[in-house]
């Protein structure tokens, strides 16, 4: 028998024994000893053999175990914890998911490393979801207890005619699953027909969110998978879904909810997805864990809607997506929502789609998402450079531009065509201008053709970087003017 001891946290240790649990584990003693650690994982080897150096009680429990593991995220060589325990001590995965699999290896007699993680060393599978379905739209598998989540992304009502087709199929590209059709009461329902029927001829699962009975009608008649309605509203609606279609329940107040459940089932509709909905930063926000783990109870699927947090926090959306996207996993939510209102939340639906890649993938691990390589870091980086010695170099601080005799330059971002235009004006009147989504190649094609000074061509340089950054992040660009503001420059 190979006795393993296994160091972990206080915080963590209750879910490392209940994963032994669920696991066989054959020739197998494992002994678990937490430290007064807030987390094992975010330590260096060297706190871990200081802590361990002052804990007789440690090494005592660790005393005729043959090997002991420690979390693949510590820092550092661990090998400084052996010469502390006098026991091999090695890194494990840095997924507690993994954990069955080292035990596997170390008790086949093959070793792990002191410095590298077991996922650097061994071909470790990435977790896979096994769900429950709830029920099925289409092709769209409707997970009653997440994850994975389904992605769903909303044409708000207020969307132009022109800007809805367009608007859909950048939604379906960056990962929507479900579209919703937005409509309020001051659209009509020839309008709502019209955009539920585009949505349909895409493939496409349609939720239509109505606030009257003719607007549900009309987006039912027009192919519409599933309606969104309020819990008040079961009585008059589900007597006209048949039993392809489902709904989605929205209310504030479970009792509400449920009995609006229990009308819907009543009336032969099962297909029911919840949305306890989620709060209003710094009204009820942090009620929103509370009512989705009391809806949990009704044992049917969670619809999480980001719209109201990512629309009223003046943060970029990304980071708001990878929060959010963290608790509708840890709450086990269904399908996650994205609406995309403002010009501050455009591509939330791709951002939400990485956040939920991110999440899922930890939550099945059982790891922090610590490290991970991640696309939600658009301007920071999850490391910093080191920094440039270069001798002896000379200080530069403001150099006046000298204007340049040939003529001036003006730039521009094109968002709805996707380009930077840079426009020459000549001194004797004449003027070019360029258009091209690569900056550096729209800077060569002006200095060739309109022979600007150096300076000049440098400042093109700079200021199409700028513009070109703009381009991506789907900001404003005003020439000459900082990109960025940022929390800790001066003012």
């Amino acid at each position: 028998m190979l006795r393993v001891g296994l160091l972990t946290s206080k915080l963590a240790k209750g879910l490392l024994a209940d994963h032994l649990k669920s696991i066989e584990l054959s020739g197998i003693e494992t002994v678990i000893v937490d430290l007064p650690l807030h987390s094992i994982s975010l330590v260096s080897a060297e706190t871990l053999a200081k802590v361990i150096s002052r804990r007789d009680e440690v090494k005592e429990k660790l005393r005729d175990v043959d090997l002991v593991l420690v979390p693949g995220s510590v820092r550092g060589d661990v090998a400084i914890v052996s010469h502390v325990l006098g026991k091999p001590v090695f890194k494990a995965s840095r997924a507690l998911y993994h954990l069955p699999a080292i035990l596997k290896h170390v008790s086949e007699g093959r070793s792990l490393d002191t410095t590298k993680a077991a996922e650097e060393l061994l071909r470790l599978t990435e977790p896979q979801a096994d769900y429950l379905e709830a029920f099925r739209v289409g092709d769209i598998s409707i997970p009653l207890r997440g994850p994975p989540l389904v992605l769903a992304a909303e044409a708000v009502a207020g969307l132009s005619r022109e800007g809805f087709s367009p608007t859909i199929a950048r939604f379906l590209r960056e990962g929507a699953k479900i579209i919703v059709v937005g409509s309020s009461f001051d659209m009509s329902v020839e309008e709502l027909s019209r955009r539920v029927s585009l949505v349909v001829d895409t493939g496409s699962v349609a939720v239509a969110e109505v606030p009257t009975v003719h607007h549900a009608k009309s987006a039912l008649s027009s192919g519409a998978h599933g309606l969104s309605i309020s819990a008040e509203m079961v009585a008059e609606v589900a007597p006209l879904l048949s039993p392809h279609n489902f709904l989605v329940l929205g209310d504030r107040d479970l009792l509400a909810l449920s009995r609006a459940v229990e009308e819907a089932k009543s009336l032969g509709i099962h297909k029911i997805i919840l949305d306890p909905i989620v709060g209003v930063p710094l009204v009820d926000f942090a009620a929103t864990a509370q009512r989705y783990l009391q809806a949990s109870s009704l044992n049917l699927p969670l619809w999480f809607s980001a719209a109201n947090a990512q629309e009223e926090v003046e943060a970029d959306s990304h980071g708001v997506h990878a929060v959010l996207a963290f608790l509708a996993v840890e709450l086990r939510a269904s399908v996650y929502a994205v609406v995309e209102d403002s010009p501050k939340s455009v591509h939330s639906t791709a951002e939400a789609k990485e956040a939920l890649r991110i999440a899922s993938l930890h939550y099945l691990a059982k790891t922090s998402p610590k490290g991970a390589y991640s696309r939600l870091l658009v301007v920071k980086r999850g490391r910093r450079g080191q920094s440039v010695q270069e001798g002896e170099a000379e200080v530069v601080g403001h150099v006046e531009p000298q204007m340049d005799e040939r003529g001036y330059l003006r730039i521009h971002v094109d968002h709805e065509r996707g380009d930077l235009v840079v426009t020459f004006y000549g001194r004797e009147g004449n003027r070019l201008a360029f258009r091209g989504r690569e900056a550096t190649s729209l800077a060569r094609a002006v200095v060739r053709r309109t022979a600007i000074s150096a300076e000049h061509a440098a400042y093109l340089g700079y200021e199409l970087a700028k513009a070109e950054m703009a381009l991506k992040l789907g900001i404003d660009y005003e020439q000459d003017e900082p990109l960025f503001a940022t929390p800790w420059e001066e003012t």
